[in-house]
């Protein structure tokens, strides 16, 4: 049995997602609040990274999955020298549809903080430079996403778990050697850039061990118009969520309750979102490439199977998750800021906010995985309607809900709209025949 776990890609997957979400816990949970405290650098900074990353995870994520099954499809269709082009075609398109949002992004970061924090005393000069630091991380973050995908399509995915690890580990050394440094959070933010660029380079060397030789090659109009059917709307449906949910709800809507309410709120999120990436998302992408071969090969029955195999997993895996962040939430914050200067009352609200986000812990890690299923039958617009469905109640309940829940509304409503969210899901997969219970 422990043999048999051992051996398995998911655990594996996991492990090292585990490792990388701990560094990025240290820094974003941990670093940030312990050498900022709750006060406007470290929401300037806070936000900054909220922003460029939220771009970065809507290309990633919103464009991850979709490629997945075109691999797949297309490594079969095509002779071994036609799919060494058509990867390669993808790899330098995505690398500049990256230079072209970095550049966007740089033009308009003036005016991206000043609409957020409008209604914020959060210094918006500070943000837009620390934005400007951050913004590199989107070229190599784009051609991540195309070298990820493939690398999944070959089941190599180890290679990519890496992905939160390197960003995070570079930040934390950064921290680690220039804690004291006036200008701190400027480092902070150029460290999320080269440990971007760190990570592109070890997913090209994998690539390149995977067998796969590098070479200038066009995009053809046959592969564009297979990245507008398979990413446009699956991309257009994330990035309403992201931008909704991110920004709207996490930056603007949580920047009115006061200084820090951004740093303390991101302070308990960033916990549950790691555990429900290290769940959910690690389940759902191990799995994505068997569904869509299953699709593939038009055997929906094993599809089915799948798919209620890997949504058991992750009910199994976060039930024991969700006690403990329901009994134990208090301690959690206890043990991760008791120690420092933080006040007892900001350590109460993070324990507070824990539970509440916990409350929905399950449903959370159950929407990738559901999602998977959608997208290995690339039924886009439905994967599309969810999204932006979900984004939108959401929204509304965040909005309704932090006039008398305060900052406690925001993370009620996260787990409400997970809940919504499986019966959207349930009810989507079954038009297209297929049930995950």
């Amino acid at each position: 049995m422990v043999k048999r776990l051992l051996q398995h890609k998911t655990f594996w997957v996991m492990v090292i997602t585990f490792a990388g979400m701990g560094l990025s816990l240290l820094v974003r949970v941990l670093l940030i609040p312990k050498r900022f405290g709750f006060s406007n650098t470290a929401d300037a900074l806070t936000t900054a990274l909220t922003v460029v990353l939220l771009v970065d995870t809507i290309v990633r994520e919103g464009a991850k999955f979709s490629l997945v099954p075109i691999f797949v499809t297309r490594e079969k269709e095509l002779t071994p020298t036609e799919y060494r082009r058509f990867t390669n075609s993808l790899l330098i398109f995505l690398l500049a549809v990256g230079f072209g949002v970095f550049i966007l992004v740089q033009l308009l970061a003036p005016w991206i903080v000043g609409g957020l924090l409008r209604k914020s005393t959060v210094d918006a000069q500070t943000t837009t430079t620390l934005l400007r630091l951050c913004t590199p991380l989107l070229i190599f973050g784009c051609g991540s996403t195309v070298l990820g995908a493939f690398l999944n399509s070959q089941q190599r995915f180890k290679t990519v778990a890496l992905r939160n690890a390197l960003p995070a580990g570079v930040a934390a050394s950064v921290f680690l050697f220039l804690w004291d440094a006036q200008d701190l959070e400027n480092w902070v933010a150029m460290a999320y850039t080269g440990g971007f660029v760190a990570y592109f380079g070890w997913l090209c060397l994998g690539t390149y061990r995977a067998g796969h030789r590098y070479a200038f090659a066009g995009i053809s109009s046959d592969t564009l118009r297979s990245l507008k059917d398979a990413v446009t709307l699956p991309t257009l449906g994330f990035g309403v969520r992201q931008v909704t949910n991110r920004l709207l709800v996490e930056v603007y809507l949580v920047s009115q309750l006061g200084n820090g309410a951004i740093t303390l709120y991101k302070s308990a999120f960033q916990i549950f979102s790691a555990l429900q990436t290290l769940i959910g998302t690690s389940i759902a992408t191990t799995g994505l490439p068997d569904m869509a071969r299953h699709d593939a090969g038009k055997n929906k029955r094993e599809l089915g199977r799948t798919l209620k195999r890997n949504a058991s997993t992750a009910i199994i895996i976060g039930f024991p998750v969700t006690l403990i962040l329901l009994i134990f939430h208090e301690k959690i914050s206890w043990i991760l800021y008791g120690r420092g200067t933080i006040d007892q009352s900001s350590i109460q609200l993070i324990g507070q906010l824990l539970f509440w986000l916990g409350t929905g812990m399950i449903f959370s890690c159950l929407i990738p995985v559901l999602n998977a299923g959608l997208y290995a039958q690339k039924a886009y617009r439905l994967v599309f309607v969810n999204m932006v469905t979900m984004a939108v109640l959401n929204f509304l309940m965040a909005y309704r809900l932090v006039e008398t829940w305060w900052l406690l509304g925001v993370a009620l409503s996260v787990s409400i709209t997970a809940l919504l969210a499986i019966g959207n899901l349930t009810y989507l997969l079954r038009k297209t025949r297929v049930s995950w219970f």
